[in-house]
């Protein structure tokens, strides 16, 4: 009976991890997300001045105007490369968590295989006893119905 509880245990144990894991997941992949949007209004605030910068050429740009713009493209430049950094720490922490998840759900498909299987071989056993005392019950009754009957 104690094994029945531990494999229990571990099983609802197994389960609990894996529950906390997919949630785990599904931050990480929200996280993983908002990094891209985050790096994609970068990318298109930077095509945006750009564009913005060029049109402002045409038409005539001081010397103090073409270095802020300068500095701004550089600064905007270096939060790009710092946001695409933090896209890809974000999709590594997002696959290494799917590799947990996926670790952590074939656990528990191998406790509930070992479960399940525990629970086959009771219900053999189960059945065996059933069975007989089911030919007992046949035996007994069948021998007293052949015997001859006791004359007194």
């Amino acid at each position: 009976m104690s094994t029945k509880s531990s494999l229990k245990i571990l099983l609802d144990l197994a389960q609990q991890k894996t529950d906390a894991l997919a949630r785990k997941l599904g931050k990480l992949n929200t996280q993983q997300q908002e990094a891209e949007k985050k790096l994609n209004l970068l990318l298109q605030y930077r095509h945006s001045y750009q564009s913005y910068m060029q049109d402002s050429t045409r038409t005539g740009l001081d010397h103090i105007e073409w270095l802020n713009f300068m500095a701004f493209m550089n600064k905007l430049d270096a939060a790009i490369t710092e946001q695409r950094q933090a896209v890809l720490f974000a999709q590594n922490k997002k696959i290494a968590g799917g590799d947990e998840f996926l670790s952590s759900q074939q656990k528990l498909k191998s406790y509930d295989t070992l479960s399940q299987r525990k629970r086959s071989a009771e219900d053999l056993i189960q059945a065996k006893n059933e069975q007989k005392i089911q030919d007992e019950f046949t035996s007994n009754s069948f021998y007293r119905n052949s015997s001859p009957p006791k004359n007194g």
